[in-house]
């Protein structure tokens, strides 16, 4: 028989070659499982992501048109002092949008752990449908492999895509909007939504909701469990990113006066601390050194102070050694840490995941 023939008698049978699959087997089950969830994970990426350039390209070209590149609303340099209107009205125009574009940046590891990855392998055993895949000739840790490793293998390529549209949005609008929270490096919103931080925390989300299916075996109570563990453990990682990154001190002379009369008080201006610290410096305390070394901690770093410069004691333990005291401190850390603490949250978010990922691995032989 010829090729033609078979050809012609294939065609007449309805016999088509079959099409070879990318992913195949466990894996490709898996993925059509989760078809819905994965879709609408990347619809919410590519729409935040084009609504991220398109408000970090219009918030741009303003601040160009306007020449207001070095001014922001928290500090005027002399030379932004004739500008400061532009910036304030950048801010008054566009802040509740910043401040809404933040929230969800934010917000979105934990979601992920909680709409997509607690539900992930609950499911499978709230209905019982691990059980039929355990029959197939699939192992505990080949099926454990299919259901986790493509999702977190997708959460890595988009939220590295989503960390790099953010990491440049947060830079166009960091400084420039006192909303809550506001765009500096030091503060949440910058350390939760820009740079690799938040790769580490969307697979560190996955991981965690994950695990908690695997244990609870329920949907809804993995996603209750999930969403409180995972705000618990973002906490904790977040406070560590100091565990690299040593803080610097500052110094300054300063002399605090006793007890005011109220005439006194009259003429007291208040101002901040006169250590100097660098702008844009995560400072982290403040306080008064007196001359046999006794620190006294302040709640702030502003100081009310008399027209010769002498401070007016804002604590009773700084009016007890007010006589004493013969300098001012601040500790900080200086902008040149913001990505010592970057990768400091990064590595502390990889080492949970892969702690988690391993426990599954552990815990899925114990399922009976």
């Amino acid at each position: 028989m010829s090729v033609a023939e078979v050809n012609q008698l294939s065609a007449r049978s309805g016999s088509r070659p079959s099409k070879r699959r990318i992913v195949r087997g466990a894996v490709w089950l898996g993925l059509r499982q989760e078809r819905t969830p994965l879709l609408t994970a990347g619809a919410v990426l590519v729409l935040l992501c084009g609504w991220m350039l398109i408000l970090g390209g219009q918030l741009q070209g303003i601040v160009e048109a306007e020449h207001i590149q070095g001014c922001n609303v928290v500090y005027f340099p002399p030379e932004c002092e004739t500008l400061s209107r532009q910036a304030i009205a950048l801010d008054e125009r566009w802040g509740v949008a910043v401040l809404v574009t933040g929230w969800l940046l934010a917000a979105l590891p934990v979601a992920f752990g909680v709409f997509f990855a607690a539900p992930l392998l609950a499911r499978e055993f709230e209905t019982g449908t691990y059980a039929l895949a355990w029959t197939q000739s699939v192992s505990r840790q080949r099926w454990l492999a299919a259901r986790l490793g493509a999702p977190l293998l997708l959460t890595l390529l988009g939220s590295s895509v989503l960390a790099a549209v953010a990491t440049w949005w947060t830079g166009v609008v960091e400084g420039r909007f006192a909303v809550p929270g506001y765009y500096h490096w030091f503060t949440w919103m910058s350390r939760t939504a820009s740079g690799p931080s938040m790769v580490g925390f969307c697979l560190l989300s996955v991981a965690l909701g994950a695990a908690v299916g695997l244990v609870v075996r329920r949907v809804v109570a993995s996603i209750v469990v999930t969403a409180v563990l995972t705000l618990a453990v973002r906490f904790a990682v977040d406070a560590g990113r100091y565990l690299f990154a040593p803080a610097r001190e500052v110094f300054a002379d300063v002399k605090m006066a006793g007890p005011l009369s109220m005439d006194q008080m009259r003429t007291v201006s208040t101002g901040h601390l006169p250590t100097n610290t660098p702008i844009e410096s995560d400072v982290v305390g403040n306080g008064l050194l007196t001359s046999d070394g006794l620190r006294i901690p302040l709640p702030g770093d502003w100081m009310s102070r008399f027209p010769d410069g002498t401070g007016q004691c804002p604590s009773p333990e700084c009016l007890a050694h007010h006589d004493t005291v013969v300098q001012a401190y601040a500790t900080y850390h200086p902008p040149a840490d913001e990505w010592v603490m970057h990768w400091t949250q990064t590595g502390l978010s990889l080492a949970v995941t892969v702690l988690l990922v391993g426990f599954c691995a552990l815990w899925v032989r114990r399922v009976r």
